[in-house]
């Protein structure tokens, strides 16, 4: 829904001589229930949000970088901490009580993606939508912004050098590859605080929903769909950046193990692989192995 929707505005945005014509839309309840509608703009729109949100979904939202900063000023923080909270709610959604690990997990998570909207996109605003199926026991989360994307977010970095969306989205799935992490090591010991965007947020979500469900991620040009069995490139066309993954909660243990995998990967891949002059050859060779 929110790839649809960011499609249809960029569309009118960029052809405003067009006309755009909706049809259907009323047999849509459950996605006018989630925003769907709203999200498309459209002029006295007969169809709009009927839902407000629950214990197993949150409606297609907005976070705003101004209320973030505004809030963070009320609390006495920084921006990550008013991320963090707002991503509690998102975390106890796709969690659903499965274990307190995940949900911690989850959060920190989803607080570096969202950070990415902000810091690396430099996008004033992220969209996002989750739900849970309890008869299909699986969580879905979408995070979404119309920032500067994944390619020229890395092209600042220091140490990646990708030639294209590509190459841009395999590298931002490695750890401690961030636009920003290199500046990071050269703060003094008094300027260094938790939020400082450590590069591991989409290392962390790609591994364990591309395990136990779907991964998938677009910017610019390209997309790339991981799972179990699958490592998908495909070509696209969007503003920003975008991340959807699915999970099935159903097998607690393998939750369990994967995270304790996929956070003791990320320190060995980071001294594998390591972060400065990483190659693009190494970098795919890892995502498709699945390890």
């Amino acid at each position: 829904m929110i790839l649809l929707a960011k499609v249809c505005r960029a569309r009118n945005r960029f052809y405003k001589n067009e006309t755009l014509t909706y049809r259907g839309l009323n047999n849509l309840e459950y996605a006018n229930n989630l925003g769907f509608s709203e999200a498309l703009n459209i002029e006295k729109n007969p169809y709009p949000q009927g839902a407000f949100g629950g214990n197993s979904y949150i409606p297609l939202s907005i976070m705003k970088l101004q209320e973030l900063e505004d809030e963070a000023l009320d609390i006495e923080g920084q921006l990550g901490d008013a991320i963090e909270r707002r991503c509690e709610d998102l975390s106890k959604i796709v969690s659903q009580d499965c274990s307190e690990e995940l949900r911690m997990t989850l959060a920190r998570s989803f607080c570096e993606i969202f950070r990415n909207c902000f810091e690396h996109g430099k996008s004033e605003s992220a969209v996002f939508c989750a739900q849970y199926w309890p008869k299909l026991d699986t969580v879905e989360i979408c995070i979404a912004d119309r920032g500067i994307g994944v390619f020229e977010s890395l092209c600042e970095s220091k140490h990646t050098n990708p030639n294209n969306d590509d190459e841009a989205l395999a590298y931002s799935l490695m750890p401690g590859i961030s636009s920003k992490a290199w500046r990071y090591k050269k703060k003094k010991a008094v300027q260094k605080t938790v939020w400082d965007n450590s590069g591991y947020g989409l290392f962390l979500a790609h591994q364990l929903f591309g395990k136990l469900g779907h991964f998938f991620i677009a910017s610019g040009n390209s997309a790339l769909y991981l799972d179990a069995d699958r490592y998908q490139k495909m070509d696209c066309s969007i503003e920003g950046t975008i991340v959807s993954m699915r999970m099935k909660l159903s097998d607690e243990k393998s939750i369990i193990d994967a995270l304790k995998t996929t956070q003791n990967l990320a320190v060995e891949v980071k001294e594998t692989l390591g972060v400065k002059s990483l190659k693009i050859a190494s970098v795919e060779a890892f995502i498709k192995s699945g390890r």
